[in-house]
Formats: structure tokens, sequence, C-alpha cells
């Protein structure tokens, strides 16, 4: 069952990056002939499940394309290949000229036309929308379960062998703990366009005066670099940077930033892009760190870190949410999210008009109805913050950060510590 736990949670993810997909749990009949203990579900997750009769289940994977509607039977499904090897870079559905024409979102595949010698050819011919649409994904899973093309195309069909090419590279060094990654090529610029991944900068004390911290892409590495505990790292790190006169700056390209450090990894081509826009507005290139470098670079250079007083202002929130243990559908992340959405949809709405209190309402219900999402607390925060209710930001910030830390195998250090960021500030405000 391992695999559906890992798909429902991704699937938690995507809501709470904003995506939005309300889950379906509708269960149809796969047909009026079959025995009645065999059912197909989708709910929304790209593939569905299968029962048959003897109660074994069967997962498939849904097609990627997406359909206008039409129903003429002109569509077709073609291949994009490079001339010299025959390596299959691009496969699309389409009609008319569509196979030859300029591609904008295959922005990895138009590049490739432009570099290499490439031609097209049709898969099949004469087909349906909804036909062009299930050859297209069986050609993708076909492509990346029996050769060793590596595919552009964005989407891609679920439990295929190999991915669309799009994450580190193979040659990337392992994630390891309290080792800074490498700034990486995907697999697709490494083996079309030859780019390698980059290390890090070693690090110079003098470089250390005014530092920006690069948050960018902050993925599944955070929790293996820091061990699960990155605000100990971040905090250490920003404290003794402080205690001895250098600066923390909000802006990358702020004018007197003297170095990067990044916190997680990235594409070796933003921080080359990054670069570039510096050279621009700066003048020069930025030195550019990785915070564990960092850490242990001033952990040799002063033995000790610095701390900071912990200390902070009395906090009195007066509101009217129920305590957490009142909540409903505590323990149940899908129904809260069925039961509370739409209520935090809405008051996102207020919000953004401008009808504070009204918002804080709706997200109040939608909290107690069990909506349990970083959106939502991010919101929370805004709303008190332009109603300059200082004490209930930092209590709704409290509260995220708390249950963030207690989620079961959790993954939120990037959330966290963007909740603590913003926590220090309205301290900072409501002390001034």
């Amino acid at each position: 069952m391992g695999i559906f736990s890992k798909l429902f949670k991704s699937k938690k993810k995507d809501v709470e990056l904003g995506e939005k997909k309300k889950v379906n749990t509708n269960q149809k009949p796969v047909s009026e002939n079959t025995n009645s203990n065999k059912f197909e579900y989708t709910g929304g997750l790209g593939f569905s499940i299968g029962l048959n009769n003897e109660g074994n289940i069967n997962l498939t994977s849904l097609p990627v394309g997406v359909s206008t509607g039409s129903t003429e039977k002109d569509f077709y499904v073609y291949e994009w290949f490079i001339k010299e090897t025959g390596e299959i870079f691009y496969v699309g559905k389409g009609r008319g000229k569509r196979f030859i024409e300029f591609h904008q979102r295959a922005y990895e595949a138009e590049k490739i036309r432009k570099m290499y010698e490439t031609d097209n050819h049709f898969v099949a011919t004469g087909l349906t929308e909804s036909e062009a649409i299930e050859l297209e994904s069986k050609e993708i899973s076909r492509i990346l379960n029996e050769t060793n093309d590596r595919l552009t195309n964005r989407h891609i069909p679920l439990f295929t062998k190999r991915g669309n090419g799009y994450d580190r590279s193979p040659s990337t060094p392992k994630i390891q703990f309290e080792t800074a990654p490498v700034l990486y090529a995907s697999e697709i610029e490494e083996h079309y366009f030859g780019i390698q991944h980059r290390t890090f900068d070693e690090v110079q004390n003098e470089n250390l005066k005014a530092v920006a911290f690069i948050t960018r892409s902050m993925r599944d590495e955070i929790s293996i670099i820091y061990g699960g505990n990155l605000e100990k790292y971040k905090d250490e790190v920003t404290n003794t940077l402080k205690a001895n006169e250098n600066k923390v700056l909000k802006s990358k390209f702020a004018k007197s930033v003297t170095a990067w450090i990044y916190i997680g990894d990235d594409y070796v081509i933003n921080y080359d892009i990054d670069q570039e826009k510096a050279l621009i507005e700066l003048g020069g290139q930025i030195p550019t760190y990785h915070l564990i470098d960092v850490w242990k670079h001033l952990k040799n250079k002063f033995e000790e870190f610095a701390s900071v007083s912990k200390e902070e202002p009395v906090i009195n929130a007066i509101h009217n949410r129920v305590p957490l243990k009142d909540i409903k559908n505590l323990n149940n992340w899908e129904k809260g999210f069925d039961k509370g959405f739409h209520y935090y949809e809405e008051g996102d709405k207020e919000r953004k008009s401008g009808n504070i209190i009204g918002a804080i309402e709706l997200f109040d219900k939608a909290r107690f109805n069990g909506y349990n999402a970083p959106a939502l607390y991010s919101s929370y925060a805004k709303a008190y913050r332009k109603l300059k209710d200082y004490d209930n930001e930092i209590a709704i910030l409290d509260e995220a950060i708390e249950r963030l830390k207690s989620e079961v195998g959790n993954n939120n250090e990037t959330r966290i510590m963007e909740f603590n960021e913003r926590r220090t500030k309205a301290i900072a405000l409501k002390c001034k």
C-alpha cells in the first residue's frame, strides 16, 4: 500500500502549493455488465484503480493529453527525432500543420530543433481526438519503458520506468547530511546541451559582509542535508553573522550584496541567469556559497555560534477561533479539505478585496471544519498584518508552525522557515 500513501500525500502537497484541485472520491462502474465488486476510482489523481472479478487491483495511468472537444477524425500523433541518432525527443498530438509548427510551451524541444538537424514522423493518422490522446500517452510510455531516448514532454503518464528528464541528472552527486549539494543540470540539459553541474564556491570570510539567502527550489534535499533541522543551522549562521557586524539582506540584487548563500540546491541554469543579471545590475558576479559550507566555516572560525536572547513580548491574542482539539476532521485531511476549502477560498477573495474582518471570519470557519493547509495560515497572517494585529498574527503563525512540525514524516522545513521569518518580523513590528 506504500504507493497509495505516496500518491495521496503528493496530492496533498499539490493543494498546499496552491493548485486547489478538489479531490473527487466518487467510484464509478467500469461497465453495466461487470460484477458488482468491480469498480474504477479516479479521484483526480492522474490514474485509475480497477478491481476485477478476482479481487486483483489494477493501476492504470490516465492519458496526459487535453481534449478540445472536437468530433473530427483528422487528428494524428507525431514524433520529433534527431536525424543523426534517431533519438525521439518529443511526442505530440495534433491536426493540420501542428507537427511542423513552433511549439511555444515545448521550450527544451525547440532548443533541440535549433541545435540539431531534426525531422518528424507520424505514429498514426486519421484519429479521433480521444484516440490521439490515448495513443500519445501509450507512445510516451513505450519510449520511457522500452528505450533510452530522453523525452522533453513535461507531462508524462504515471508508472513509467523513467521520468521525463527534468530532475537532477544521473551524474549529480548524491545528497548527503551536512554536505553541500551542487547546482545541478537536468538529465535533458546534460544529455542534449552538455551542461554540467557546478559546485558552490569556497567560502571566503571577507565576502560575508552582506549576504542574501537564496531559498528558491528547496525540495526533498532539505531534510537530508539538515537532518530535518534546517531552522537550527540557519539560525546559527544568521546569528553569528550579525554578531560579527555582517548584514543579512532581503534582496540578492541589493547594491551592497557581497555573497549569495543557497539553502537548498537549484538548476545550474538558474544560477547562470542570476549571475548574468548581477553582472548587468551590479557590475560583477556574486560569490555563491551554500549554507552548510558557511556553517562549517563559521564553526571552524569561532568554535561557538552566537546566540540571541529568546525574550519575547507577551502575546495577548484576542480571537474567536476554537481550540485545536475542537476542530472537526482534525485527523482526516481529505474530509477537512472537502468541508473547509470553500470557506478559505471565499475568505481569500474577501481579503484581497479589502474586507479583512469578513475574511478572518471565513478563515475561522475553514479552520473549524478541518481545512489545514499552509495557504490558510499564510492568508490568516496577511489579514492580521493588514489590521496591525500583531498578537494574532504571531499566535496564528505559532499554531501553523506547531502543526507543520507535528505532521508524521513531514518535509515542511521550507514552510516552517518562511513562517518563522514572518513571525520575527511581526514581533519586531509589535515592539516598535
